[in-house]
């Protein structure tokens, strides 16, 4: 999978045309054949744009910053990404009119030793759902399977469960790389963190590390597209996934099949009521 010569080419005409004032996509890090994102900002800058199966992280998470807001933005979105788009346009921290998105038709990227990523090889919509233009080759409808890591945690009793948690999260350091890099965690100050709060524990232990972390997947609960961008983000490699895709399975099961962002307008799983709904909870 290598797009890079169609979206210099999209970029070069979108700057030409002066229908955008900046471009997100990547660039390689000058290292090694791994990428960052770069944010460009005119027909120069457009040799640094890459895309390939190395072109890992969701740039809708810099839809957030400064640096593109209130400016007419060129944005490529992946599969995944684009469903986190598609949240933020509903729940209206973006305006749709100041982008124009470049999806793409995913084959899956892959980690640094080239193997295809899990969620990748996984995933029910490689291709862009929200998009002005499509490139590559669009693929079939693919079923809903639970992950692998997820079927295993739910062979677990609750309370090896619970240990399993904080065995895992106990090297978590608490500098909220996850949460910076999720492109829907965009409060302006988030409840962990609030002083004032009874959920707020600043001390770095155990307990309180995995009292965030359970709070923070809670918050994204029936939102998280699966994009990893977290984990990529996580100086400590914890499998944050393991928080996310838990939730998911659980949510496909009980809201009529709820995916977050595959369709436009549609809101979280928690936005919604309906009659189907199993009621068994209800005491």
């Amino acid at each position: 999978m290598d797009y890079t010569k169609q979206i210099r080419e999209i970029a070069t005409k979108l700057f030409t045309e002066e229908k955008i004032d900046v471009f997100v996509g990547y660039r390689t890090t000058g290292f090694d054949e791994n990428q960052v994102p770069v944010i460009i900002t005119g027909l120069e800058e457009i040799p640094k744009l890459i895309f390939n199966d190395k072109s890992v992280f969701n740039l809708t998470n810099y839809l957030k910053q400064e640096h593109t807001r209130n400016k007419r933005v060129g944005l490529i979105v992946k599969g995944c990404d684009s469903r986190s788009l598609n949240l933020l346009l509903t729940e209206n921290q973006v305006k749709r009119e100041k982008l124009f998105v470049i999806g793409i038709a995913c084959e899956g990227v892959c980690d640094d030793e080239g193997n295809k990523m899990q969620h990748c090889t996984e995933c029910m919509f490689p291709d862009a759902v929200v998009f002005d233009e499509m490139v590559g080759t669009t693929h079939d409808a693919r079923l809903y399977q639970v992950n692998a890591d997820v079927r295993e945690l739910a062979s677990k009793s609750l309370v090896e469960r619970r240990e399993y948690f904080e065995t895992v999260f106990e090297s978590c350091i608490r500098c909220n790389a996850c949460r910076h890099s999720c492109p829907l965690c965009y409060c302006a100050k988030c409840v962990i963190d609030q002083e004032t709060s009874t959920l707020y524990h600043g001390a770095n232990t155990t307990s309180s590390a995995f009292h965030a972390l359970m709070t923070w997947s809670l918050h994204l609960a029936g939102r998280c597209v699966d994009c990893r961008n977290c984990e990529s983000a996580c100086p400590m490699n914890l499998p944050l996934h393991l928080l996310h895709k838990q939730n998911e399975s659980v949510i496909y099961e009980n809201f009529q099949e709820h995916m977050a962002g595959v369709v436009e307008g549609d809101r979280g799983a928690f936005y919604k009521y309906s009659m189907k709904d199993p009621d068994d909870f209800i005491m």
